[in-house]
């Protein structure tokens, strides 16, 4: 790409650009954001970071032959290479605009939907891509878990990867031949400008907790208006599929210059649901769409998964999927990798889940405590160098629900798992026995061994995370897998004392 055609980005019509007119033709080979990547013939872009300047690294990418550097203040370069400079106002708002140019626009060629909120975007954004896929359209998905372009998955970086890197997936899913994108969008992503060129044809709004990411946005106020921005992004020929049963969901509406489409149980709602019949083996509603009705026999538990259907099916309505299609795709739809997951035991109910704030633990263990069991155990914990308030509310809401609790490490990061599980204490009255176990894999065991026929277990806060993060080191760790080990150690001892 030839630097006069990113000119009209970085400069504002009618700026004099004769200072760099021998230069315009200079080839980039490529933008980066990362001083390691830079090539000869880059453009860098300098970013502010929390806990790294990118101007820092100027120099850096200089001396790897960069061809064009941009940053949001005045820099020294070497006067001894031609090298254009360009001084922004909002370097990653710029770097979004970049990566769009790059790629060549590539949204202007998908059909994407976008799914922000505290809970609930990943589960959503598999039911949705599942109905999309029965209805025959080829469909990538970019979110928490993994990145999959056709037939193939990356790995996930982040819930909702960089400007650079997003542009670049929706480029290969063009290329892949490609009609749909569904796409997980955090409120770090928004405050970011990492989607700000992505061209969203339809935005969803699960609902949002009062205590999350606090730690980054300092503010509920400030939470909830990042997350409002994916809506004021969206053209007039855009739908947005509004939560109706969230106090919230009317704020996130008026944000929306475009058609709303709104899903709920327990209010008004264009996409609504009426539940028949529930227990641990799945659920039976009735789903109402504006074309009609049907009847829905999920292997998924709790009203929270049928909000989550209700929000797939009204996007999948948005993009003109009709209901037997709808019906079709949510009861084929696999089951979302540590999303309240059922791993097999003998004789009791294993589950694990994803659950790591106050509303999600509420919802999972309210669902869990009015089905059919013996005794509600859980495993949970809270990550550190995350927002602490959440902690005495969390061990609040599990000793509301669970006839037995085992606190335990999550991702302890650079606290002491001590120190956090005193703070997740705080919250606790006492009223119901617990274990403090600072081992997640001894507490998983022991939960297990301590589960009796008809008991659920219900390890949270992980879910489908295949490490542990424990001071600066990360480590191989999977709840499922642990769980595994433990349900069949206790299964062979067991059959051993038959004999």
């Amino acid at each position: 790409m030839k630097l006069s055609q990113l000119l009209p980005i970085l400069w504002p019509l009618g700026v004099d650009r004769s200072a760099y007119a021998d230069l315009e033709q200079t080839e980039i080979s490529a933008i980066v954001n990362d001083s390691r990547r830079a090539v000869p013939g880059c453009m860098f872009v300098a970013l502010r970071g929390l806990q790294a300047d990118g101007h820092s690294f100027i120099p850096n990418a200089l001396r790897s032959g960069a061809a064009a550097i941009v940053s949001e203040r005045p820099v020294q370069l070497d006067p001894a290479g031609r090298v254009a400079h360009f001084v922004v106002p909002a370097a990653r708002r710029k770097l979004s605009a970049l990566a769009a140019a790059l790629y060549g626009d590539p949204t202007a060629r998908l059909h994407v939907t976008g799914i922000t909120g505290t809970n609930g975007k990943t589960t959503t954004s598999h039911r949705l891509r599942s109905i999309l896929e029965t209805a025959g359209l080829r469909t990538g998905m970019i979110g928490t878990i993994a990145y999959k372009i056709a037939d193939r998955i990356v790995p996930a970086r982040n819930t909702t990867p960089g400007s650079l890197l997003i542009q670049n997936l929706f480029a290969q899913m063009v290329a892949e031949q490609l009609t749909h994108s569904v796409v997980e969008v955090s409120s770090h992503a928004l405050d970011l400008h990492r989607v700000c060129d992505v061209k969203f044809d339809v935005a969803v709004f699960t609902g949002l907790a009062d205590r999350e990411h606090l730690d980054y946005h300092g503010t509920f106020e400030r939470y909830r208006d990042a997350n409002a921005r994916l809506f004021e992004m969206l053209g007039p020929d855009a739908v947005a599929v509004i939560n109706a049963d969230d106090p919230l969901g009317q704020y996130m509406a008026d944000r929306a210059s475009c058609r709303k489409l709104w899903f709920g149980i327990n209010n008004k709602a264009d996409v609504t649901a009426r539940i028949d019949a529930m227990d641990l083996n799945g659920t039976r509603y009735r789903l109402m769409v504006p074309e009609g009705a049907a009847e829905i026999r999920s292997v998924f538990v709790g009203e929270f998964n049928v909000m989550n259907d209700l929000a797939a099916a009204a996007c999948a309505h948005a993009a003109g999927v009709g209901l037997q299609e709808i019906v079709d795709g949510l009861q084929s739809a696999a089951p979302v990798p540590g999303r309240l997951e059922r791993i097999p035991g003998p004789d009791f109910y294993p589950l694990v889940d994803y659950a790591h704030n106050e509303g999600a633990l509420e919802c999972v263990l309210g669902t869990l405590s009015k089905l059919a069991h013996k005794r509600l155990i859980v495993v949970a914990g809270c990550g550190g160098d995350r927002d602490r308030s959440k902690r005495p509310a969390m061990g609040a809401v599990a000793e509301k629900y669970c006839d037995l609790i085992f606190l335990t490490a999550d991702n302890s990061r650079s606290e002491e798992t001590a120190r956090i599980i005193s703070e997740i204490e705080l919250g606790m009255a006492g009223s119901r026995p617990r274990c403090v176990v600072y081992d997640r894999e001894i507490a998983i065991r022991a939960a297990a061994e301590a589960a009796e026929p008809g008991d659920v277990l219900l390890v949270t806060g992980k879910g489908h995370e295949t490490y542990q993060i424990l001071g600066q080191t990360k480590i191989p760790f999977d709840d499922r897998e642990v769980l595994r080990s433990a349900i069949a150690e206790r299964t062979a001892a067991q059959q051993h004392l038959v004999r």
